[in-house]
């Protein structure tokens, strides 16, 4: 039988070492073999099923709930939430009999009604991730980085990758980025909070074998835009999904991001925009951007305060991206354009 290593599984899955590891150690997902040399060995098997969680994770399912389900379950969850989710009876449990907890989790109260959960159950996921949340943020308050960090490291295990950036790190950063607009939280614990998450995200997002075409992304805040939080998570988005991200940290003026883009040859430009939401001087910047980048380099633009900038967007051609989601489809998109549909992830 084939066996196959820690980064040839990487490569196929989309799940970095990191996350392989820790699903194996925490929930047994899959159970390797070792070599003579005592190195993890897995067989084509396991890589099937590593792909079908990683997949049921980024459709909203809990790795916690899923891992002891069989491959061709979990495939059976995917089929069923792909057109809503899952048929439940009147106690809210799916009616073939499986976990009340099965389901992407829903947001809101009509949307758990239409999924027959009963609307005044604490959701235990829901209660899971406000938990983390409200850890990470004290964590910051304190500029406490070591506990931050293991929270982190705790909710990538359970959460898995795509919904850890999504449904904690994200809204993690808009509760730091609403606390400093308000006073309440100072640079010193933003600082704290960057530097914590940046070295998080690179860690567990670092692709283990990048395909040799690999598209580039430069990911960067523009002139006067001293958050760079939003930016971290864009480069950490990007990374998983495969792209060779080139970071160049927060505040660079137009002419040195067109020069890292067009140095490095650049697919795409990614900025973030945090505070402020009235800057006269960022349209110019966008503007000057736009010349200075050949037409074939599009630019990609999000954060809290991209929305206000809109019509200077729309202006130079700029793609706003309102979430990861859309970061995800645009990131795919353009990636297919570049390599004929080779994800270079196979």
């Amino acid at each position: 039988m084939v066996r196959h290593s820690v980064k040839t599984v990487a490569r196929q899955t989309g799940l970095s070492p990191h996350v392989i590891r820790a699903w194996e150690k925490r929930y047994q997902t899959v159970l390797p073999t070792r070599s003579a040399g005592k190195q993890r060995l897995y067989s084509t098997d396991d890589i099937e099923r590593l792909t079908v969680l990683r997949q049921a994770t980024e459709a909203g399912f809990s790795i916690g709930t899923i891992a002891s389900l069989t491959t061709e379950s979990v495939r059976a969850l995917l089929a069923k939430s792909a057109g809503g989710l899952p048929r439940t009876g009147g106690s809210g449990r799916p009616a073939d009999g499986s976990s009340e907890l099965l389901e992407p989790v829903p947001k809101g109260h009509s949307e758990r009604a239409e999924a027959g959960m009963p609307i005044g159950v604490v959701d235990p996921e829901m209660e899971e991730i406000g938990g983390y949340l409200d850890g990470a943020f004290e964590a910051v308050m304190r500029m406490d980085a070591g506990r931050l960090e293991g929270l982190l490291e705790r909710a990538s295990v359970s959460l898995g990758q795509m919904r850890l950036l999504s449904d904690l790190i994200v809204p993690l950063v808009e509760r730091i980025g609403e606390g400093w607009m308000k006073g309440r939280v100072k640079v010193a614990q933003e600082h704290v909070a960057t530097a914590v998450l940046r070295t998080f995200l690179g860690h567990i997002s670092r692709p283990i074998a990048l395909h040799p075409q690999a598209p580039v992304l430069v990911v960067t805040t523009p002139s006067g835009q001293h958050h760079e939080l939003g930016a971290i998570i864009v480069a950490a988005a990007a990374n998983s999904m495969g792209w060779r991200v080139v970071y160049g940290g927060a505040c660079l003026p137009a002419e040195e991001i067109a020069s890292m883009a067009i140095g490095q040859g650049a697919r795409a430009v990614g900025l973030s925009v945090v505070h402020p939401m009235d800057d006269p001087s960022l349209s110019l910047e966008f503007q000057l951007l736009r010349r200075l980048l050949p037409a074939s380099i599009p630019i990609l633009v999000g954060g809290r305060a991209s929305s206000a900038y809109q019509s200077d967007l729309d202006a130079v051609g700029a793609i706003r991206v309102g979430n990861l989601e859309s970061l995800r489809q645009q990131l795919n998109r353009l990636r297919g354009e570049t390599t004929g549909g080779d994800t270079g992830r196979g």
